[in-house]
């Protein structure tokens, strides 16, 4: 019975990481789930057969060690990720590919178990037609559901009613993991599939909410079930043997796994974290363990001896993947790493783009409208590919290594932006890239406001909280909708901006010597614009401009071409192209900024 309500858990967590995952993510990883999946699971395989061969197993029996250790736990793996918000990194995308194709694997292991018994004729001349049919009817059923889900989910709503939304969630995932079932997938292969559907319609995040407190619950009794299935005599008595069977799991996935990776080209740090983080093996080792001795392919005591080393490797999991990541950044920082592709970047003063999603290409298309050069790194090498090919000047690497940030100019550039979903590979890559230049301005983006001040501490100018910027547009979405006027808007959003990251800027303020205008003066802001060729100020003199009388802002600098103006005099006239520096208070320098694009005439 427990083992039924762990099963449940299991079921409930993976259609809960299916929701936080969509269809669109996992396509993009298409290479890494058929390449780095294949080879992770053929690799560990073969090492266990041949290590089990010379072991004095027969061949059959090798086979089989070899497929219950080659599976690793979607459970663990995934849990740990997003406690640490590394979901979305490219370990993240490398870990979730491979687990996802372990986990397709289970539908032909289990039939090929038989086999191995010799209980089973291999009936190649029925495969064929078992394949297409389960294509087909796995078709309909995706193309039922990519259009189906979202009408249900859409008319579940209109009423209005948390229960009959919940009752509408939940059919939709015994409909997907039955059907699952019966073309011989797993039921929690089948829930993940039903959450990448819901993920891709505009109820994700309501249905989320829903579920997360029963997976919870139900992933909790599974890992108690999976404590209770070890046999503390049976360790008391063979303790060698169980340590030893243990110790070689760990060594025979991890390297197994590290090769993949390394096939697929990825940087020292993800291969490191992908080898150590799949070192133990999953749940359905157990599904593939419990057939094995009712086939007879294991006898008793090696079953035994194998759930107790399985368990072990389960229990020591989370704290190997942590231990990973500090592995991982050591030897990053150590290994030196090029990019021989591309030659170094030769220009200066130009902006460094770290991560190139869709946050990286948006910001290197507004720096490639607006003139300014710019160079990208980013480390999934299918993203390098793709880009290069289209004229993008991109590198390939880790960015906490300082040749990939000497090759992509970061010692000659203004600025770098920070635009990955790794918490801590943000942190170490502001360090480097301080240590290299530390004049260069350095701007992050990071999930959480609580992340600021560590990033800040690490050497950062601007930190961008993704948490913070959507209760300003939340801000923004109430005040219009209670009609407030949008100049006032305006004001209340820098009020709420200045406010809520003043505290960050304080802390920095106060640690240095120097006087922090941002830190201590927040209330104020230095903004650049354009005298817009129909700009009332175009030709004007600055003491004609009466910008300081009548908006309370000072005129700082003008940048004209390459040339720049700074503490200009008052008979300094404003020509059509020219980038005005200005001081002020927020409001006073929003008004202000009507004038140079003509939007407001005097």
């Amino acid at each position: 019975m427990i083992s039924q309500y762990a099963e449940l858990g299991v079921i409930l967590l993976l259609f809960t990481i299916g929701l936080e995952i969509s269809f669109r993510d996992l396509l993009q990883a298409s290479q890494m789930l058929i390449i780095g999946g294949t080879l992770q699971l053929l690799l560990t395989i073969g090492f266990v057969y041949g290590i089990a061969i010379v072991l004095g197993l027969s061949p059959p029996v090798a086979v089989a060690f070899g497929l219950m250790i080659a599976v690793s736990s979607t459970t663990i793996v995934m849990a740990a990720l997003g406690e640490r918000g590394e979901r979305g990194s490219l370990h993240g995308r490398f870990l979730l590919s491979v687990l996802i194709l372990q986990d397709l694997a289970v539908v032909p292991i289990m039939l090929l178990l038989p086999v191995l018994a010799g209980e089973t004729p291999v009936g190649l001349e029925q495969l064929p037609l078992a394949l297409a049919r389960g294509g087909v009817i796995l078709s309909v059923i995706l193309v039922s559901l990519r259009w189906g889900v979202p009408t249900l989910l859409y008319h579940a709503a209109r009423i209005r009613s948390g229960e009959v939304f919940l009752f509408s969630v939940v059919a939709i995932c015994i409909l997907t993991v039955y059907v699952s079932g019966m073309l011989g997938l797993s039921f929690a292969f089948g829930a993940f599939l039903a959450g990448l559907l819901i993920a891709d319609s505009d109820f994700r995040h309501e249905t989320m909410a829903l579920v997360m407190p029963f997976r919870d619950l139900f992933s909790g009794i599974f890992f108690v079930s999976i404590g209770m299935l070890l046999k503390t005599d049976f360790i008391l008595e063979q303790p060698l043997l169980v340590i030893g069977l243990t110790t070689g799991i760990v060594a025979v996935k991890t390297l197994p796994a590290m090769l993949s990776a390394r096939a697929l080209g990825l940087p020292i740090r993800t291969i490191v974290i992908g080898g150590l983080s799949l070192a133990h093996v999953g749940e359905f080792s157990f599904v593939i363990a419990n057939s094995a001795l009712a086939l007879g392919l294991l006898v008793v005591e090696g079953y035994q001896l194998f759930l107790n080393a399985a368990v072990i490797s389960m229990a020591i999991a989370p704290f190997l993947i942590r231990l990973s990541s500090l592995i991982g950044a050591h030897l990053a920082g150590s290994i030196p790493h090029r990019d021989g592709g591309i030659e170094p970047a030769g220009h200066s003063g130009h902006l460094v783009i770290v991560g190139f999603g869709l946050s990286g290409q948006k910001i290197a298309r507004v720096a490639r409208e607006s003139g300014i050069g710019y160079t990208v790194i980013e480390a999934n090498p299918e993203t390098v590919r793709r880009m290069r090919n289209r004229g993008e000047p991109i590198y390939f690497g880790d960015a906490a290594h300082a040749g990939v940030l000497e090759w992509a100019g970061v010692d000659r550039a203004r600025m770098l932006v920070c635009v990955i979903s790794d918490p801590g590979a943000v942190a170490r890559i502001v360090c480097a890239a301080r240590r290299m230049n530390p004049g260069l301005f350095i701007a992050v983006r990071v999930r959480y406001a609580a992340e600021i001040e560590a990033l800040r501490a690490a050497g950062a100018d601007e930190v961008v909280a993704e948490e913070f910027e959507a209760l300003i547009e939340l801000v923004t979405r109430v005040l219009s909708v209670y009609m407030v006027p949008f100049d006032e808007i305006e004001g209340y959003v820098e009020r709420v901006r200045a406010d809520g990251y003043a505290m960050f800027r304080s802390l920095r303020a106060s640690a240095s010597g120097g006087l922090d205008v941002r830190g201590r003066l927040y209330n104020l802001d230095i903004r650049t614009y354009r005298v817009a060729p129909t700009s009332p100020l175009a030709g004007r003199r600055l003491d004609e401009s009466r910008l300081r009388s009548d908006f309370g802002a000072t005129v700082l600098a003008v940048q004209r071409g390459d040339t720049t103006i700074p503490n200009p005099s008052g008979v300094e006239s404003l020509l059509p192209g020219d980038v005005v520096v200005l001081f002020g208070s927020p409001a006073s320098l929003a008004q202000a900024g009507t004038l140079f694009s003509g939007s407001e005439k005097r």
